[in-house]
């Protein structure tokens, strides 16, 4: 089981532990040696009939990779873009820079981790991190980001085909990701006392369950290479607006970095004045002066 490696919440770090944990017991229990805990975590979240989960975690089957190569090879590119503008305008800013490209997380990967502590950003050191996403589709999974929240980072969403730049911060997200957590785990806990719940729905187009009443013939796969699935419309975006996208980024990442370094000022100061003698208990002297 995959251990909090960052110093977010511990609640949710126990929670987010927890779930892996059962994960890795459904993983044992259906001999799936193919599925890591972190993809039986997808599973478990991405589908919502645990009939449909319970069938392909029998079969070992993952969910199947339906990204053109053409859309991974752009994304590829955004983040070395990213990459190379955070190094050259935080080493201006003075920061001594660190910079991991797909560093790993109990749940998956990050474009970029930027882990921030007192003498500037160091890779996997320090008490807080940066996450920065790069999207160069419309697209954006929501599941992946609750996955990294559970981790404790703050989580820079860059959509590059329209320049937005979002900021999620697990200390504005942490009730509901409790919440969210607890439902997970209930879900894994049902599963493996054998009371699954079947649900009716998107799942029955891909379920395996043959057997099933509410399953549905499968539709004929497209060919992702002989189909253009917006990719000139998400080129052109980027071809607009990767420049401002990286740039926002930038500014986000600072005013990060700028709320990292008052938090620690502010814990320095706190642990001072914890630390500091107190007057009341000090034998002065007639004429001594502190």
């Amino acid at each position: 089981m995959a251990s909090g490696n960052n110093n977010g919440d511990q609640e949710i770090l126990r929670l987010r532990d927890e779930l892996l944990s059962l994960a890795s017991q459904l993983s044992a229990r259906y001999a799936c040696r193919k599925l890591t805990e972190k993809t039986v975590v997808n599973l478990l979240m991405e589908h919502v009939c645990e009939r449909c989960i319970v069938e392909k975690l029998r079969l070992g089957v993952r969910d199947e990779d339906k990204v053109d190569r053409a859309w991974r090879n752009l994304h590829g590119y955004a983040v070395e873009l990213l990459i190379e503008r955070l190094k050259n305008k935080l080493l201006e800013a003075g920061f001594h820079v660190s910079i991991a490209s797909e560093a790993e997380n109990p749940t998956g990967y990050y474009d970029v981790l930027l882990k921030v502590d007192r003498t500037g950003i160091q890779i996997l050191n320090g008490s807080k991190s940066i996450c920065l996403e790069a999207k160069t589709g419309f697209n954006i999974s929501f599941l992946q980001l609750e996955k990294y929240l559970w981790n404790g980072s703050t989580i820079i969403l860059v959509r590059f085909a329209t320049s937005d730049v979002w900021t999620f911060r697990l200390s504005e997200w942490a009730t509901f990701l409790k919440t969210v957590l607890n439902d997970r785990i209930e879900k894994a806990r049902r599963i493996i006392a054998g009371r699954v719940v079947p649900v009716q729905g998107q799942d029955c187009k891909e379920c395996p369950l043959e057997s099933c009443k509410f399953r549905k013939s499968r539709a004929v796969k497209e060919d992702k290479l002989g189909k253009n699935n917006g990719f000139t419309e998400a080129l052109e975006g980027f071809k607009r607006n990767a420049d401002a996208a990286i740039e926002a980024a930038l500014s986000a990442v600072l005013v990060e970095l700028n709320r990292a370094a008052t938090q620690m000022r502010e814990t320095d100061k706190d642990r001072c004045h914890l630390n500091a003698p107190q007057l009341g208990a000090l034998d002065v002297s007639p004429g001594q002066s502190l």
